[in-house]
């Protein structure tokens, strides 16, 4: 479980990095980002920073984690004079692919209800008729 300080100070980089990402990086690699997540460590010297592209088919995950790095230096600077930290901590960027899987599971579950729509098929989504009140003891 993160301490009250790694709390603070992964909403403050979460807030500062979504910023600077966002809006202050020049490389065109890297517009369209979204960090969905920033883990800190218990020293807060690491931190794994989560970024997700819109349009990965236009830009291959491989560049915009090159260009992030490429970046690094860039970004540590803008912390340091932002924030008052008494270390600067270490940046690792990964992509996030959270968002796809999510869009895939929901994909696969309206296919579902489609195939169960058209073949009449009611029993996979329960009523709370089916549910009973009480749940079974052991002697039923």
């Amino acid at each position: 479980m993160a301490t009250i300080r790694q709390q603070r100070v992964r909403e403050l980089l979460y807030q500062e990095l979504s910023i600077l990402i966002s809006n202050e990086l020049d490389d065109p690699r890297l517009s369209l980002l979204t960090v969905t997540n920033v883990v800190v460590s218990r020293d807060l010297r690491n931190v794994k920073v989560y970024v997700y592209h819109d349009d990965e088919e236009e830009t291959p995950r491989r560049v915009i984690l090159r260009g992030l790095t490429k970046a690094t230096p860039f970004i540590r600077r803008q912390l340091a004079q932002r924030l008052t930290l008494r270390v600067v901590p270490e940046l690792t960027f990964h992509y996030d692919d959270t968002p796809e899987r999510a869009a895939r599971v929901d994909e696969l579950l309206q296919r579902i209800r489609a195939e169960r729509a058209a073949n009449g098929d009611d029993e996979a989504t329960p009523t709370p008729q089916d549910v009973p009140a009480t749940p079974p003891t052991e002697e039923e």
